[in-house]
């Protein structure tokens, strides 16, 4: 039984359904809603539950019974080990399509012997980890210098929206910095204006960010340089996000940005090294189906036995060609050794300016 918290949300009900066949119980706050979900997008084909993230005592009673617990549910940086400590307790394992860094350092190693856990198993963090060191294994020479811009149009959910604002909070990344050198080098970036990016449609926003993912992916590579962006359409969605609005107002400025337009959204990774540049380019119309269709794969590669016991991040346990395989139904992938590495322009800081 794989038990999936926030089963009929965007990535949930996604996930559910490509995850039906081994047996699933669906689980929200809205009994009525998992119950109609069921029996609508899965033909009854799985148990219907209510539960809350937020109330241990619901959580036990939802995850008792179940082999392996997947966390849906957001946002990530409110629920962090939550749902993972009651998976634990009932004696199963875990899978989180976000959860990252912070979420790790609360468990503290205190799961039980032989629990397996998979943390940041989605589009972001998770592809964004593991695409990366796809990229490095065909590096001639060793990899040097690593960038990488996500982005898009795209609709958020609530939750979503919430993890957008709480993204640059401490210890889950920090705007404007680099890796460089073996160390992250704060202010050492600036937003890139009107740019224009290969695979993004027309003139957009650069906003640097290092989030604790890239850092530590970086880091792991041995890379020289790591830089990192967000890929912002619209300049009402960049001033909507860098300032103190509600994850309502966030969402209706996305819709505002969306309107009469097709939704896409882009991974792009460009690494180098030896003199030679490859870069891959993941292209979705759907990022919640994406996120789905990787801790979907996790999920199954967890049941499968192919992730030892201990608490891991999805990059450093998934196989790349594996996850790629599985998310070429929601995605396309473009790997090229033809197109020149981008270099946006750095701030010419000076002594003592701010």
């Amino acid at each position: 039984m794989i038990g999936i918290v926030g089963g009929y949300g965007a990535v949930g009900g996604a996930a559910a359904r490509l995850l039906a066949p081994h047996g699933i119980r669906v689980g929200g706050r809205d009994a009525g809603r998992a119950r109609r979900f069921v029996e609508e997008e899965l033909a009854g084909h799985g148990e219907a539950w209510q539960v809350d993230a937020y109330d241990e005592a619901s959580l036990a009673r939802f995850c008792r019974g179940c082999s392996v617990v997947v966390n849906c549910a957001g946002p990530s940086y409110r629920l962090l080990d939550r749902v993972a400590r009651a998976a634990f307790l009932a004696g199963a394992d875990y899978v989180d399509a976000a959860g990252d860094g912070p979420a790790i350092e609360r468990l503290d190693g205190s799961q039980p012997s032989g629990a397996v856990a998979v943390f940041s198993a989605g589009m972001l963090p998770g592809l964004t980890g593991l695409l990366p060191r796809h990229l490095a294994r065909f590096a001639p020479g060793g990899a040097d210098r690593l960038d990488v811009y996500t982005g898009g149009l795209d609709r958020l959910t609530p939750a979503a929206a919430v993890d957008v604002l709480l993204a640059g909070r401490e210890g889950h990344g920090e705007a404007m910095a680099v890796w460089r050198d073996g160390a992250t080098r704060s202010r050492a970036l600036t937003p890139a204006h009107g740019v224009e990016l290969p695979f993004f449609h027309g003139p957009v926003t650069a906003y640097p960010y290092l989030s604790t993912e890239a850092a530590r992916v970086a880091g792991e590579l041995g890379l020289r340089e790591a830089r990192w962006y967000n890929v912002v359409t619209g300049e009402r969605m960049m001033a909507a996000a860098s300032t103190a609005v509600s994850a309502d107002d966030l969402i209706r400025v996305a819709e505002l940005e969306l309107a009469g337009r097709t939704p896409y959204y882009v991974l792009l990774f460009q690494l180098s090294g030896s003199g030679a540049t490859r870069t891959l380019a993941l292209r979705t119309a759907d990022t919640y189906a994406l996120t789905a269709a990787v801790v979907a794969h996790a999920t199954a590669a967890v049941l499968a036995g192919q992730v030892g016991a201990g608490l891991h991040y999805a990059d450093a346990v998934l196989d790349p060609a594996g996850v790629l395989a599985d998310v070429a139904s929601v995605a396309t992938i473009e790997v090229s050794d033809e197109i020149t590495m981008i270099d946006l322009a750095e701030p010419a800081f000076e002594e003592g300016a701010l």
